[in-house]
């Protein structure tokens, strides 16, 4: 037997470990793949359970294309600039954010420059991460009040900054920089990037410190710190034991106690898309500028100066389109800091992706390992339920517990384990079942063990009628032979004997239908078809007889009591109409052929040692078997029987009878022993006086005789 087959367990545990080892090297050979197969649900997610109630924290003074008609392409002048934050003003806006960079000095700087210097706005700058590109347009402000960068925050190589002249009315600057991923889509921004050794923070940030100060001022508060004062901090800082739930790395401010800023450790915070578009509550700003708005949607409010034309250039893709203005990605971010629902990633999440799986594994083994059903079609579907699972309960971290959880290794791990693991279930019952077949074709005729594994177990009778021949074959004096010496050598006869009784029949196309102790049954024509089974039956016989008689050799079985009897074979052929087929409940069948022929050829067989003929042939038997030169042997009321049946014994059936000359010696030197064995002192006489003579009546027992 194969190593594997003794030990299950070993396959099943290496299966589910290359498993395992081809998804733990797909996500560190190819992390960016996997990352992007979770960005795209991720992006789904998004979409699915974005919010449409309207958002009136923030309203969108958006730079539309019926703006543009009204007051000419983009850039517009200064002037109409500075109008429109007098206007916001005016309006009662808390804070003005602008997603438009004023690199240049142009006309009407003077203008907007004292429009700023009474609305303490917010405005963007644009850094160049690539150090091929290194643009040198305005000056960068809005340093944090922190010195120094941290170690994850990106380097500039140059930057779009505000020109000189408007940095006098002391605006906050926040930069609009933003991860664009592989396929286009932005899903994160670096919350601080370095320049000249400080740190300077993104817009959405920006705008809520600034926020924070237009609060402190509304309440009375004069320690308004004059830059920005986020702080920066890392898990790796604290320490290998801290913060293994916490995010890699995170920002907080003394502004804005209890918020932390989650980020992940290339310091980028990720866009939390809650909103749908149609929760934005937008207004052109050419109403703004020509007073059609509700001063009352603005008062209050923090208002994004962007723009959405087409004509304006300022175009990305976001999980909730293809095609999307960038003002939409500080606006979800913003939000998403207003509401403390920035989604991160903890830092022990890899270690918790390794307990994912073992569960997974531990799931996956005792659903193999249940009787009920078949594992090989139950684990894939496992499998797919725990991917789904996985899947699902990343969605409900993201959308409603403000966690980003990737998935993908979980779940890949749960359909790879789940279909090798019903591979080796397949396998391992495909053997057994191999196994189990060849011994159920041991233990039952082959035909039938054939037809079983083709058919559902069933309670039912299930039989057929057929004309049968039936061999029965029986070892006399088995039982003096099996009291007088060891079992080991008594169970290698009966072995060595069913061995010969099986080919035996099996060359004759006969089947053996059961083995009981030292007697064994065999029928032709039940199954397979057999059209001279009667003629097949008879040479089985003969050759049944001629083939035991060395196993049957009684020159070992002498005790010191003296010798035992010799062992000989008995067989009685019956042929007739009998049933063949299973029987009893579905939890223990029985198969066998029922029926006088099997009957009959029982008790024939008993005879054969009253007769001193190793074969006898009952009266249906012999009909069948015209010109076969039968001897006639009487008719015997068969023992259990209620009608007498004509007995014949094949022609030239002496040359099979196989006499032991020491067994007769001691019987002729013993009469006491002989008369204890009067039913053997015809064996002594067969020796003595030679063959029987064809037709001669046996002789007689009490009840059995008839018209002798």
């Amino acid at each position: 037997m194969d190593p594997w087959l003794r030990h299950p367990w070993l396959l099943r545990i290496g299966a589910l470990a290359l498993s395992a080892l081809a998804v733990l090297t797909l996500s560190i050979r190819s992390p960016q793949t996997v990352a992007g197969a979770e960005a795209i649900v991720g992006d789904a997610l998004w979409r699915l359970g974005a919010s449409a109630q309207p958002e009136r924290r923030l309203v969108v003074v958006d730079i539309d294309e019926a703006s543009l008609q009204e007051f000419g392409a983009w850039p517009w002048p200064r002037s109409i600039s500075a109008r429109l934050t007098d206007k916001l003003v005016a309006a009662g806006s808390l804070v003005q954010g602008y997603d438009i960079t004023f690199s240049e000095t142009r006309d009407g700087d003077d203008a907007l420059r004292a429009a700023w210097a009474s609305s303490n706005p917010v405005v963007a700058q644009l850094f160049s991460l690539d150090p091929v590109v290194a643009p040198a347009a305005g000056q960068v402000d809005g340093a944090l009040a922190s010195p120094g960068c941290p170690s994850f925050a990106p380097t500039a190589y140059g930057q779009y900054g505000t020109a000189a002249g408007l940095l006098a009315a002391r605006p906050a600057v926040g930069h609009i920089n933003a991860r664009v991923e592989s396929d286009g889509v932005i899903r994160k921004v670096p919350a601080l990037v370095c320049s000249g050794g400080r740190a300077y923070a993104s817009l959405a940030l920006t705008m809520l410190w600034r926020t924070a100060q237009a609060d402190a001022r509304s309440a009375g508060k004069a320690d308004v710190p004059p830059a920005p004062d986020w702080e920066w901090h890392s898990s790796k800082d604290q320490g290998a034991l801290f913060g293994w739930f916490a995010p890699d790395a995170w920002l907080t401010s003394r502004s804005l106690p209890g918020l932390v800023v989650p980020l992940d450790a290339q310091g980028n915070l990720r866009v939390p898309y809650h909103l749908s578009r149609k929760a934005f509550v937008s207004v052109p700003a050419a109403d703004v500028l020509k007073d059609k708005v509700d001063v009352g949607l603005l008062k209050g409010a923090v208002v994004l100066v962007g723009a959405t034309a087409f004509g304006a250039g300022d175009t990305v893709a976001t999980p909730h389109g293809s095609v999307a203005s960038g003002l939409e990605v500080h606006v979800q971010s913003f939000i998403g800091l207003l509401d403390h629902r920035v989604p991160y990633t903890p830092r022990a999440w890899p270690a918790v992706q390794g307990l994912c799986m073992l569960a997974v594994t531990g799931l996956l083994l005792v659903a193999g390992l249940r009787r009920r059903g078949v594992p090989a079609k139950r684990l894939p579907l496992m499998g797919l339920a725990l991917a789904v699972i996985s899947v699902g309960g990343a969605g409900l971290a993201l959308l409603d517990g403000g966690l980003w959880l990737p998935w993908l290794t979980v779940a890949l791990f749960a359909v790879l384990a789940s279909l090798t693991l019903a591979t080796v279930e397949h396998a391992l019952a495909r053997a057994q079942r191999e196994r189990l077949t060849a011994h159920l074709g041991a233990y039952l005729p082959g035909p039938v063990a054939q037809r079983l594994m083709l058919s559902d177990p069933s309670g039912s009778l299930q039989v057929d009628q057929r004309e049968i021949s039936v061999l029965v074959a029986d070892i006399r004096n088995f039982s003096a032979f099996a009291a007088n010496r060891p079992p080991a050598e008594t169970a290698a006869l009966l072995h060595s004997f069913c061995c010969i009784a099986v080919d035996v029949v099996e060359q004759h196309g006969g089947v053996v239908e059961n083995v009981v102790g030292d007697s064994v049954l065999a029928v032709w024509n039940a199954d397979p078809y057999c059209e001279d089974h009667p003629a097949r039956a008879l040479a089985a016989a003969r050759e049944l007889v001629r083939a035991t008689r060395t196993l049957f050799d009684s020159s070992r079985p002498i005790t010191e009591h003296g010798p035992v009897q010799p062992l000989a074979l008995g067989v009685g052929l019956e042929a007739g109409t009998a049933i063949v087929g299973s029987f009893g409940p579905e939890r223990r069948r029985a198969h066998a052929a029922l029926g006088e022929p099997v009957s009959v050829a029982n008790r024939i067989q008993q005879m054969t040692a009253d007769l001193s003929i190793p074969i006898l042939l009952g009266p249906q038997m012999a009909a069948l078997l015209p010109g076969q030169g039968l001897e006639p042997q009487g008719e015997y009321l068969l023992e259990g029987l209620s009608k007498h049946y004509p007995l014949y014994a094949p022609a030239g059936w002496d040359e099979l009878v196989s006499v032991d000359p020491k067994w007769v010696e001691s019987v002729v030197a013993s009469p006491e022993r002989a008369a204890d064995n009067a039913e053997w002192t015809r064996w002594s006489n067969l020796t003595m006086s030679g063959p029987t003579v064809a037709g001669a009546k046996p002789a007689a027992r009490p009840g059995q005789l008839r018209d002798a």
